[in-house]
């Protein structure tokens, strides 16, 4: 269920132009306050991505201009006991049908000050309701930090993810080229039959689509983290820093060992060029933390600090007032009267003074003042309403997001364990094909083993890293 804060009149609370700009993960060299003026080469850090979208969001700007507009809403009802002052003045021509020699035209002029006294608690009612308001107003405010905090870091580390997976299909291509290469060499021998050069061939070109796909996902991914941040301008290149939880290796390449020989070495420097480990992460398991408290403790930041929660709760506040104010909406007003007339004809002038209290009531609409009181309970429980709908979602996704998270540590320690026995696998399966006891298939069985451990593996990094997010949105804090 989305929720949505928004402020109308009355008070009450109610992602493509594709970029081919290559964006390389680095360390971070200095943080970038104004990404206006990055240059290319620039690294750009996760903070940096979320200040940015602060400062450029549409919603939080929107968010600002409905505490302003609340705000404002607060003098406006306080006006009322501030004084008001009126005047107008005329000339008036005032001719006699019957005697045209005689005219009683004159000139008048009157200015009016009132002040109101008491109007027996109907501003005090509506004011109390601007006030929670203004409030909820600036809690709506706080949950749109919240939310843009969430979105920026969850297209972030999308963008980590899907480039360790070009790299990891870089990767796999050179081990598919190393296998096609050592496959067309033996051949060539006489060693190996013509359909492992063949089997090699297709699964190099899969690779090979497999590494366009990646980059294609990638680029993509690049381009919704620069909608999310609205960032219209930005250089072609620049750095992605990594974050302690999603460590992607700026120093990542494939390195092979090649044993030299004096005999034949082309020859031989195929068939003893062994697979080496490169890892494209320099997270270990102990970087992926349990979440240091219980569930229930989530649960109370929740009720003490999401501001979409004491938000709304704000408003349920807002719309018990707005019910006191239709009942008193007939109290009788209180008012202090001063005034000044002037009349002038060219015979005589007049001044007058006079001060006065008024004590009256507005005109009295029993069925209007009936339609006004059901209407104003049925807001008092709708919201309401959403005060306890609202309860019951957030406590269901804190400990939804809490649960998951459990699950993390010993996936991730499960995954990198697999990826040292699928390097060892692949590495055995190496050398049994290379000496000729082990066959194509089973080499190749290997290869993609290892390759599937690595991408399972960055996807339970990301997911854990996605997860942390939801778990700071579930609480509300950014």
């Amino acid at each position: 269920m989305k929720y949505n804060f928004k402020i109308n009149s009355n008070g009450s609370i109610k992602y493509f132009a594709l970029i081919l700009s290559f964006v390389f993960i680095s360390l971070p060299s200095f943080a970038i306050q104004d990404l206006e003026q990055l240059s290319p080469g620039d690294t750009i850090t996760l903070e940096d991505c979320i200040n940015f979208a602060y400062e450029h969001s549409p919603e939080i700007k929107k968010a600002k201009n409905n505490v302003l507009a609340a705000k404002s809403r607060i003098g406006q009802t306080k006006s009322i006991y501030f004084p008001s002052l009126s005047a107008n003045t005329g000339y008036y021509i005032i001719q006699n049908a019957k005697r045209w020699d005689r005219s009683n035209n004159y000139h008048s002029l009157n200015v009016d000050l009132s002040q109101k006294i008491w109007d027996f608690g109907k501003m005090n009612a509506t004011l109390n309701a601007y006030k929670y308001n203004l409030e909820a107003a600036k809690l709506a405010l706080e949950y749109e930090y919240v939310d843009t905090t969430y979105v920026v870091k969850i297209e972030y580390y999308k963008c980590l993810e899907y480039w360790a997976k070009v790299l990891i299909n870089e990767r796999n291509v050179e081990i598919q080229q190393l296998q096609y290469n050592r496959a067309k060499a033996l051949h060539e021998e006489g060693l190996k039959s013509k359909i492992d050069v063949v089997d090699a061939e297709v699964a190099l070109d899969n690779a090979k689509f497999a590494l366009i796909e990646a980059r294609s996902d990638y680029y993509t991914e690049i381009m919704i983290l620069k909608n999310v941040m609205y960032w219209s301008n930005c250089p072609q290149q620049y750095k992605l820093a990594p974050t302690p939880t999603f460590n992607i290796l700026v120093d990542y390449k494939y390195e092979s060992d090649l044993s030299k020989s004096s005999h034949n070495p082309d020859f031989h420097t195929i068939l003893t060029q062994g697979i080496k480990k490169a890892n494209v992460l320099g997270n270990k398991k102990e970087d992926f933390l349990a979440l240091p408290h219980d569930v229930d403790w989530y649960l109370n930041e929740s009720r003490e600090k999401n501001p979409f929660l004491l938000g709304i709760k704000l408003i349920e506040k807002a719309a018990e007032e707005n019910l006191k104010g239709i009942r008193r909406m007939y109290n009788p007003d209180l008012d202090l009267n001063l005034g000044y007339n002037l009349m002038n004809n060219n015979q005589t002038t007049s001044n007058t003074f006079d001060i006065g209290v008024r004590l009256g009531i507005g005109g009295f609409n029993a069925m209007y003042m009936k339609t006004k009181l059901e209407e104003a309970k049925a807001n008092l429980a709708m919201a309401q309403n959403d005060t306890e709908q609202y309860i019951i979602d957030n406590e269901w996704d804190v400990r939804d997001k809490v649960a998951w998270m459990l699950k993390f540590p010993a996936e991730i320690s499960i995954k990198l364990n697999q990826i040292e026995r699928a390097l060892e696998y692949l590495e055995l399966a190496d050398g049994r094909y290379t000496v000729g006891t082990g066959n194509f298939i089973e080499l190749q069985k290997a290869a993609h083993e290892y390759y599937l451990a690595q991408l399972e593996y960055i996807n339970v990094v990301c997911q854990y890293n996605r997860v942390l997010a939801m778990v700071d949105r579930s609480i509300g804090v950014r």
